[in-house]
């Protein structure tokens, strides 16, 4: 069985984690493993690049210091006969991102100054995987990870490039690689966003035709509430792939939203798994459409703005819904909800870079209403229409909550609701309450 596992910044974030990990990988049996930065590094990096911008150079070398002592103590509790070539390696990383900050070329250096984390990681890693014996070979992923010029990851290529580097048969060879870096349509090191990795390796999974991808992180699965926010949630077991893609894009943390896709087209499972017990179930999602429960999960996504045109243009007419999406296509703005009246229509974004020029282009078409800091919650499970009684159910718990906006009726995998962000928690909690058997994990 050829297995992809990914292990996020938590899991990788000390030496204890990382020998954690590696016993993980060869209980497993591991094709590929990739990796995030040690947690807080692109964090750090973020602020290298920042400071760098102002021209700060006192933050930029306060916060290289503090990396320098965050990897050498990794470095120097994890390592012994590759110590020395790690540290090598730490340098030569540290003296790229000095160098980096004082050519600064804007965002070609942000991008390669925030991949120095994963490269580094992986790298310390694949030396601890050599100590212990193990046939660790380390990848690079800009070299096979490439996207064109709308930034969408080139598939086709992938696949060829990284079936030739992972040629080996031999099941005792580990094959080590970074996620979220990759390269850019103009040969610039670049990324997939924030939480990549998890994307990373849907798509590196799926180019070596692996039989199950595995997200290792430092919860087991995901669960039927946010458990941040919400008392008594218990992990879903087994999920479908629509499910668990619905959650993601609507605020389950567990998940990049773009995982799901690759692996559903392929017809390979995606398991969730915690590193910190990896005895644990984990979640499984798969093709299978669980229809035990009414409701399986609830997933919220804050910084939501509503933008609301009023118009009598719109009475009886054809043809305005088109104009108004094409301005938020102009400005590549993606709508997440959507309500409308005769003369009223009321959308929702998460992206107001180009709000002030989006709202500039409406105004012609009627008045304009913008209504930030909302959250969008999102129930998700067998919600037939044909079903009497589940709309009174989550209304039944919602009934002491403001709801701004509901959305249902796209399919019978879920419903939102719009919610200012100062009621989520109540929110959130009141439906955990209202919709699911907490005791008893279902």
């Amino acid at each position: 069985m050829i297995k992809t596992l990914k292990f996020g910044g938590t899991s990788v974030g000390s030496a204890a984690n990382m020998r954690r990990v590696a016993g993980i990988i060869v209980s497993e049996g591991a094709r590929l493993t990739v990796l995030s930065a040690m947690s807080g590094t692109t964090d750090a990096l973020v602020r290298i690049s920042a400071a760098a911008r102002a021209g700060d150079t006192g933050t930029v070398k306060q916060t290289i210091e503090a990396l320098r002592d965050k990897y050498a103590s990794c470095i120097l509790r994890l390592l012994d006969t590759h110590k020395d070539a790690a540290v090598e390696r730490m340098e030569a990383a540290l003296a790229l991102i000095s160098d980096e900050t004082f050519t600064y070329r804007g965002e070609v250096s942000d991008k390669l100054i925030q991949a120095q984390g994963e490269l580094l990681t992986s790298a310390i890693f694949c030396y601890h995987m050599q100590e212990l014996g193990h046939k660790a070979v380390l990848l690079t992923s800009p070299e096979f990870m490439h996207t064109d010029p709308e930034g969408k990851p080139d598939t086709a290529r992938l696949k060829k490039e990284l079936t030739r580097l992972v040629t080996e048969t031999d099941p005792d060879i580990y094959y080590i690689a970074q996620g979220f870096i990759c390269t850019d349509a103009a040969g610039h090191v670049s990324n997939l966003g924030r939480g990549g990795s998890d994307y990373s390796a849907a798509l590196m999974g799926v180019a070596i035709d692996s039989d199950e991808v595995q997200i290792w992180t430092d919860i087991d699965g995901m669960h039927n509430n946010d458990p941040r926010v919400v008392e008594k949630t218990f992990p879903i077991r087994r999920m479908s792939f629509d499910e668990a893609a619905e959650l993601a894009y609507f605020g389950a943390k567990i998940l990049h939203p773009l995982t799901i896709q690759p692996c559903k087209e392929a017809g390979i499972n995606v398991r969730l798994k915690n590193s910190m017990e990896p005895e644990a179930e984990g979640t499984l999602i798969s093709a299978d459409e669980d229809n035990a429960m009414d409701f399986h999960a609830v997933a919220a996504k804050d910084g939501i703005t509503v933008v609301r045109i009023t118009s009598a243009r719109m009475l009886m007419a054809y043809g305005f819904l088109r104009k108004v999406f094409e301005v938020f296509e102009k400005y590549k703005t993606p709508v997440d909800m959507i309500t409308t009246s005769e003369v009223e229509l009321s959308l929702t974004i998460d992206n107001t870079d180009r709000l002030d020029e989006i709202v500039r282009e409406l105004m012609p078409f009627g008045s304009l209403e913008i209504d930030r800091d909302n959250t969008i919650v999102c129930i998700v499970g067998c919600i037939d229409y044909q079903q009497v009684g589940l709309a009174a159910r989550i209304f039944n718990g919602l009934r002491e909550i403001p709801i701004k906006m509901i959305s249902y009726g796209a399919n019978h995998r879920s419903m939102t609701i719009l919610v200012s962000t100062e009621h989520k928690k109540q929110t959130l909690q009141a439906l955990n309450d209202h919709l699911f058997d907490c005791t008893n994990g279902k």
